[in-house]
């Protein structure tokens, strides 16, 4: 049985009009920028609402599928497609201000990187559950079993 995990559908409605509203704003700036003829700086600041849109648009797209043979994360700019048996090594590790917590997937000299803040804390240990599930225990280091212990308590 495959699992997918992404965003809350609410968040990514919002992200989708988010998307929209940064589009039109950076074409709506293009727009005065150009009919003024004052050739100010708005480009870039119409530049950034663009890339803003494209962002907010690529975020929500991400897709983890999990399955018995397999491992899909779509959505993104280094899609990664891999089966269970090619796995290495399991991590986590805590990154960033606040500490949270990353899931590291290493297979066939690639990673597999995922937040806990992405996908909120209970489908995070879902995550956790499943890849323990379908690994065996060799290939989890003893940094994973320190975490996941901390972070279930």
């Amino acid at each position: 049985m495959q699992e997918t995990f992404t965003l809350p559908n609410w968040y990514r409605n919002l992200c989708y009009t988010g998307a929209v509203f940064m589009l039109s704003l950076g074409v709506f700036v293009a727009y005065v920028e150009f009919s003024q003829h004052k050739r100010d700086s708005l480009v870039f600041m119409s530049l950034i609402f663009i890339f803003l849109a494209w962002s907010m648009y690529a975020y929500p797209r991400l897709k983890l599928t999990l399955s018995p043979q397999e491992v899909w994360y779509t959505g993104g700019l280094r899609p990664h497609h891999f089966q269970w048996t090619d796995v290495t090594s399991v991590d986590l590790k805590r990154v960033g201000r606040y500490r949270e917590v990353e899931l590291i997937i290493r297979y066939g000299g690639r990673k597999l990187r995922l937040d806990r803040n992405f996908y909120r804390k209970e489908p995070f240990l879902e995550i956790l559950d499943r890849v323990e599930r379908y690994l065996p225990a060799g290939v989890f280091t003893s940094g994973y079993r320190r975490i996941k212990t901390a972070i279930q308590a």
